[in-house]
């Protein structure tokens, strides 16, 4: 299966092929990351084979750089085409958005899966949980009710916020 990670240990982003109970290099470092034997079967995963999260979203197997790269190349020549070039160009964008598959990514190393089909349980990136699986982010770290900040939460209350809540 196709990948594109990159080194737990020097971040390095690189791409390989991958297969169960082999491990992989990174190109740059040389560090080894072991593939489980169990990590998916068929072009189905259900956790990541490289840091076992099982929490994996899908996304559209489509080069952002290019989609960007067709908009600029229109507006360019927006002057001599009366803006017709961005309609042509974003058609052709579209085109090749429909034309390519998905992806599965995994929410804690953001290794992508290009040979995966997504499964039902894999849906659209939520950001809320890529926080809470990334980078740990819970409800209960919120700040303590007394921050010392002048903004208060809670409701106005006095002669101010009667008159205004009779006005009518």
């Amino acid at each position: 299966m196709r990948i594109r990670t990159q080194c737990r240990d020097c971040g390095f982003p690189f791409s390989t092929e991958i297969e169960p109970d082999r491990a992989v290099d990174c190109p740059s470092c040389g560090a080894r990351c072991g593939i489980p034997a169990d990590s998916w079967e068929g072009s189905r995963v259900d956790a990541c084979a490289l840091c076992g999260c099982e929490h994996l979203y899908r996304q559209r197997d489509f080069n952002r750089g290019l989609g960007c790269l067709l908009v600029v190349i229109g507006a360019i020549f927006v002057p001599w085409t009366f803006g017709l070039s961005l309609v042509a160009l974003s058609l052709v964008d579209l085109w090749l958005y429909k034309r390519l598959g998905d992806t599965v990514v995994c929410y804690r190393c953001d290794t992508v899966y290009r040979d995966a089909k997504p499964t039902p349980r894999q849906t659209e990136v939520d950001l809320l949980k890529h926080d809470v699986v990334k980078y740990g982010k819970t409800w209960q770290e919120l700040p303590p009710e007394d921050t010392g900040s002048p903004v208060s939460n809670a409701a106005p209350s006095g002669p101010a916020s009667e008159e205004t809540g009779s006005a009518a």
